[in-house]
């Protein structure tokens, strides 16, 4: 479609001046129809074309190192952060990936391990005993030493105040960025000292122009602002375990209103509705739908590429989801919201259709639902308009383009 071509357009420009950190992230992990085995970068490449088609702005990578657990490890297991022939492929495999998105206009990000090494009784490729903490494992979740120092599920912790473990680990990073990479997830964010972050790491890719976020594995909105100001985004996870709650038969939507990180900071919250830690919530599609029109950098999870729904909802993330936030309707099972003159999304979580009548920001207008799921309704003089949601469904309503 014609308004589709001009946003891609208008993309490829931000690509070209290097001022893109929003769109929409596919994260390609685990094969479909087998989630034993890792994507390779080999099938990454055959599915690009899918990808761009789509509309995904970028791709996440599982880690690329060398890793201990052989062909079937996602990678989070780093045994030589040089080798960067790994269960996906060769580095000469990962370059080409990394062109040819490119060549798209596809954003590819990198999976870093920063935090740990796998579980070698401290001797790896360049990596001794001392470069080590030895802590034993974290017992209170709570004590942020021992969430820093411990070994997280028993893999050996790297202790990032040597100064060589720092060199290496920048080693690691600068031939990462080398290979063309646009952005980076830091791994296990929290379990390494904000300083670290901040005064070596994340404020050196910013001034690369990369767009980097952390996986911070918590739900309190204070220690994820914490991670925000070393100048990452983070993963939302107080987003995620309200949307958890939320979309399940007895969840309130209420609670979703202005709720995590992308409530109240958008550009620093990467949403989502599962990964690769934590499954999606019951009402899964729901779920999409939200993250796919609310503030924040939405990550579709090892998703089905020809999902049409999905799809749709890539676009309309892309194309119509911008602008400030405004409630205009809540109850326990229906939420409609605006994004600033350009959209009005609704939710319903009843098994019956509902329709209520909400102020939206255009007046005597025919407003069309991109999802496809109900005919056009038009506003009245005053901007009200009764919006019509099909029993557990949505829609992302516009004015006609």
């Amino acid at each position: 479609m014609r308004v589709r071509s001009l946003w891609w357009a208008a993309f490829l420009l931000m690509i070209a001046n290097g001022t893109v950190q929003a769109g929409t992230l596919v994260v390609l992990q685990h094969q479909p129809g087998d989630p034993t085995r890792p994507w390779t970068w080999g099938k990454i490449i055959q599915q690009l074309p899918a990808v761009h088609a789509a509309g995904y702005t970028a791709i996440l990578l599982s880690p690329h190192e060398s890793a201990c657990g052989g062909g079937y490890s996602l990678g989070y297991d780093p045994y030589d952060f040089r080798n960067f022939n790994s269960a996906h492929g060769s580095e000469k495999q990962l370059a080409t990936l990394v062109r040819k998105a490119h060549e798209l206009g596809v954003q590819v990000y990198a999976d870093m391990v920063m935090n740990h090494m796998c579980t070698n009784n401290f001797r790896y490729p360049r990596f001794g005993p001392n470069d080590f903490h030895h802590a034993g494992k974290i017992e209170d979740w709570n004590n942020q030493w021992q969430v820093e120092n411990g070994a997280l599920i028993g893999l050996d912790d790297l202790a990032q105040e040597s100064p060589y473990v720092r060199g290496e680990l920048w080693n690691y990073l600068v031939k990462t960025n080398d290979m063309g990479f646009d952005g980076y997830r830091w791994d296990a964010a929290k379990h390494v000292p904000r300083w670290y972050w901040s005064d070596h790491v994340v404020n050196n890719v910013r001034s690369w122009g990369k767009y980097s976020f952390g996986e911070v594995y918590i739900s309190d909105l204070g220690v994820l602002q914490s991670y925000i100001a070393t100048g990452m985004a983070v993963t939302d996870y107080a987003l995620y375990f309200k949307m958890r709650d939320a979309f399940r038969l007895g969840g309130d939507l209420r609670t979703l209103d202005g709720a995590g990180v992308a409530g109240i900071d958008g550009p620093n919250a990467l949403t989502f509705v599962q990964n690769h830690d934590v499954g999606p919530p019951a009402n899964r599609m729901l779920a999409y739908a939200f993250i796919a029109a609310y503030p924040g950098y939405p990550a579709f999870f090892d998703v089905d590429l020809r999902d049409a729904n999905l799809n749709n909802l890539v676009w309309v993330q892309n194309t119509l989801a911008n602008g400030a936030y405004a409630n205009v309707f809540k109850d326990a099972d229906t939420l409609v919201f605006t994004r600033g003159d350009r959209l009005l999304a609704g939710i319903n979580q009843r098994g019956n259709a509902v329709q209520p009548r909400v102020h939206s920001p255009w007046n005597n207008t025919e407003l069309h639902d991109y999802s496809g799921h109900v005919p056009n309704r038009r506003t009245d003089e005053g901007g009200w308009v009764d919006v019509a949601i099909p029993a557990l469904s949505y829609v992302m309503m516009a004015p006609l383009r």
